[in-house]
């Protein structure tokens, strides 16, 4: 778990589209180093990328099919890792199947910024909606 009010920290945004990446890193940026791996990027090449990376914390896109699956591979391959699924909707079966899942944490746009500063800080499962 991450100390609170980290800084310098590695965060990957996995799979999510720019727009929402842009405005994503636009916060999260000014606690630390972020690696974006874009939408159909292969899922082995994502984890290998995330393994070398160790981050702090990885962002992952469900906001289709594919999202879950990238969702699930993350999981199961580093599960150590807190994730965080991000949708672009809100729909509380999705956000109970994220947290029941082993997700840290779920979260739509627009992002809370004391919201995401608790993510960073190792604050777990309050769903950012």
């Amino acid at each position: 778990m991450l100390a609170k009010k980290a800084t310098n920290i590695r965060v990957v945004l996995l799979g999510l589209p720019m727009d929402i990446a842009e405005n994503l890193s636009q916060i999260v940026s000014q606690w630390g180093v972020i690696l974006y791996i874009p939408p159909l990027y292969p899922i082995l090449r994502s984890l290998g990328l995330i393994r070398e990376v160790a981050p702090d914390l990885v962002f992952v896109w469900t906001g289709e099919t594919p999202g879950t699956t990238l969702l699930d591979a993350v999981r199961r391959a580093e599960p150590q890792i807190p994730a965080v699924a991000v949708n672009s909707h809100v729909k509380m079966y999705e956000i109970l199947d994220a947290l029941d899942s082993g997700v840290t944490d779920y979260c739509t746009p627009p992002f809370d910024v004391i919201h995401l500063q608790g993510l960073v800080g190792g604050d777990t499962k309050t769903a950012c909606c």
